[in-house]
């Protein structure tokens, strides 16, 4: 840090100098102003002047403290006169701006006498040594190497290689835990375990198993495979987090915090990829719940009324015994007196802080979703069939979503199944209507979160029989009001009727997913109906054409070419 702090300082020093220094332009020789005539005097005024300064500038004309000065001024003096007078110099003159004719020019760096004396050319040599020799080869290795340490997702090699030799298709929620705090981001000095710390994890772990055996059935444990004192230290932040178990030391807290943006990192850019490229439905699922459980700071299963402002650990079970209220869509269906009286709990402050944050927590619904072949009014086996979803929150404070620029778009809601035409213009527009309506999505509440996060979802599309995505999950990341996702995939080989998932999961919430079944009957091509003949409508040429002249010789050459075949034969 010292030695980034001097380069800027240098950095300024140097703009500065180079901003305050007074740049001296190179003056041109000019005989004219020498003698003290205008351009293009005769020969006569020329002489003249050089007379009349010559008798001033003479060195037997001046004292003898101006003769060095006289001696320099009758040189130029002289040269400006022998100039003016000479054909062939006052030719190379004006041509060149010399009267000797062309000369070559040099360019040069002017370089700070410190740097040149000889007297100081060790130390100089020794400052060179050091920057080019230590100091520059240091920072170039160091980076080299994290450049090198880490995968383009900005994770660390140790920890991809980690999470591909453990995870599985059929892998517990607990055990994916387990496996992210495994991650070497979590032994790097910032976040790496200190005996220090030992008292503090203690205590904080004896917090987490009183609050996980009441309110989760789940007594906490130390992870059984990962046994490093590094991953019990990420283990315990994470649900001291989940748990919303509050840290008494400041720096432990800190780390907590970091410790769960990273691990939202890894579970995004290194868990999920990895699920995803397997096509793991299930455990991609439990990843994506991990990613909720993170960014609100709550444990699995949990009610989703635990998001809004005032309800904790402690009045959420009363809440949900005494009222039977358990998520916020449950809450935001009853009356304002209905509401005042579930969260009796609650003080009226409180109270006006939960319903405003339940008006915000957006409400999925899945408003049309049709499979097709492009094209076609049927999917025939191995056929490219593609997937139509549209999606809208329910509770968007804003309704009108822009279509397009200046044309009408139609709305997949509005086109029949059997519309194999419109259909078709449909999905041909839809990659342009795309890129023009864009919008920023709200920004999710997450008090427990210690960066700012925006409401995204993911759309899965996974075979019921299988347990296979179908194809990797969609990143839904502009959902402001309403959205169409349109997905391709291909059909399976043999003619059956398939249940499918379609799977609308949020990134920051708990309780606001949405599934639906899909069913795609899959028939025989001989069911489509038969392409139509193309008729082959070319009209015969005019007799007075030059198409018509044409192929007359060609037919006259031909039967030429059949007369002298039948002589042949008969001879």
């Amino acid at each position: 840090l010292g030695l980034i702090l001097a380069g800027w300082a240098l950095i300024f020093l140097l703009s500065y100098k180079v901003k305050t220094t007074e740049v001296m332009e190179a003056k041109m020789w000019d005989p004219y102003e020498i003698l003290g005539i205008d351009n293009g005097e005769k020969e006569e005024t020329i002489t003249r002047a050089y007379r009349k300064l010559s008798l001033k500038w003479h060195p037997d004309k001046v004292g003898k403290d101006l003769k060095e000065k006289a001696g320099e001024m009758m040189a130029e003096i002289n040269r400006a006169h022998k100039t003016l007078t000479n054909a062939e110099a006052r030719e190379n003159y004006e041509k060149y701006g010399n009267p000797d004719g062309m000369q070559t020019q040099s360019m040069g760096i002017a370089l700070p006498k410190l740097l040149v004396e000889a007297h100081t050319s060790p130390f100089v040599l020794a400052l060179y040594g050091l920057v080019f020799g230590f100091i520059m080869p240091f920072y170039v290795g160091r980076w080299w190497y994290n450049s090198t340490r880490y995968q383009k997702d900005h994770i660390l090699n140790p920890t991809m290689s980690t999470f591909f030799k453990n995870i599985r298709e059929h892998i517990s929620q607990r055990n994916l835990i387990e496996l992210l705090t495994a991650a070497s981001e979590f032994a790097e000095d910032d976040l790496k375990y200190r005996p220090a710390d030992e008292a503090a994890l203690k205590a904080l772990v004896e917090k987490i198993r009183r609050v996980s055996q009441i309110y989760a059935n789940d007594m906490f444990s130390a992870p059984k495979k990962f046994t490093g004192k590094d991953v019990w230290k990420a283990n315990i932040l994470l649900h001291a987090h989940f748990f919303r178990v509050k840290i008494d030391d400041g720096e432990l807290a800190d780390q907590q915090q970091q410790v769960v943006m990273t691990a939202l990192t890894l579970v995004h850019r290194g868990l999920l990829q990895i699920s995803t490229t397997h096509n793991w439905y299930t455990c991609s699922t439990l990843l994506m719940n991990i990613s909720q459980m993170l960014v609100q700071g709550v444990y699995c299963y949990d009610a989703p009324l635990i998001q809004l402002p005032g309800i904790t650990w402690e009045n959420q079970p009363k809440i949900f015994k005494e009222k039977n209220l358990y998520s916020n869509h449950q809450l935001m269906r009853m009356t304002a007196g209905e509401q005042r009286k579930a969260l009796s709990l609650l003080n009226d402050k409180q109270f006006d802080e939960a319903i405003q944050v339940a008006k915000t927590i957006p409400r999925l619904e899945i408003a049309r979703v049709l499979l097709t072949v492009v094209g076609d009014k049927a999917i025939t086996p191995a056929s490219i069939v593609t997937l139509i979803v549209k999606v809208r929150i329910a509770n968007a404070p804003n309704k009108i979503v822009p279509r397009g620029k200046g044309v009408a778009v139609a709305d997949i809601e509005d086109i029949s199944d059997e519309d194999t035409a419109a259909i078709e213009n449909f999905v041909a527009d839809f990659g342009k209507r795309e890129k023009e309506t864009k919008q920023t999505p709200p920004e999710a509440y997450c008090p427990y979160f210690a960066g700012r996060k925006d409401s995204q979802w993911w759309l899965s599309f996974a075979n019921y029989q299988s347990g296979k995505l179908v194809v990797p999950p969609v990143r839904i990341s502009d959902l402001v009001s309403e959205r169409v996702v349109v997905l391709q995939f291909q059909a399976p080989p043999q003619k059956e009727t398939y249940r499918f998932h379609l799977s609308i999961k949020s990134d920051s919430y708990i309780g606001n997913d949405v599934m639906q079944e899909v069913q795609m009957t899959v028939v025989d091509r001989s069911t489509l109906p038969s392409e139509p003949a193309i008729v082959d409508d070319i009209s015969e040429p005019e007799e007075d054409s030059i198409a018509a002249q044409m192929a007359q010789l060609r037919g006259q050459q031909a039967g030429a070419r059949r007369g002298d075949d039948e002589s042949s034969d008969e001879d």
